[in-house]
């Protein structure tokens, strides 16, 4: 992707998600409710288009991540952030979680247990 593209739509991004955190905190209760009405939504269909990018595939890798090298086993990082903040009790990431915990020594949280 050309840097400059990659670039405005990074910004465009950033600043949509900066644009409803001030309408979340500055707004009156009625523009709340209804800018929830209509981001909510546009919100969990991001998720869910992201999330099913990176389903595994027939051999339980994340075919999205997975390089010709580097095969990535399910649930990615991608599936463990929607984890994190979608289901997690607070929202935010758990410390010491994930595959860098387990090299320094701290148990690895397991995100999405085996069904």
């Amino acid at each position: 992707m050309d840097e400059c593209l990659a670039s405005t739509l990074d910004t465009a991004v950033l600043e949509r998600l900066e644009y409803l955190d001030r309408l979340v905190s500055k707004s009156d209760e009625p523009s709340r409710a209804s800018l929830a009405k209509t981001e909510i939504t546009r919100l969990a269909d991001a998720w869910r288009a992201l999330l099913k990018l990176h389903a595994p595939n027939e051999h339980g890798r994340c075919s999205e991540c997975s390089g010709w090298l580097r095969p990535r086993r399910h649930p990615c990082t991608v599936w463990s952030t929607a984890y994190q903040h979608l289901i997690a009790a607070d929202g935010s990431p758990a410390a010491g979680a994930g595959r860098h915990a387990a090299a320094a020594g701290r148990p690895a949280v397991e995100m999405l247990g085996a069904s």
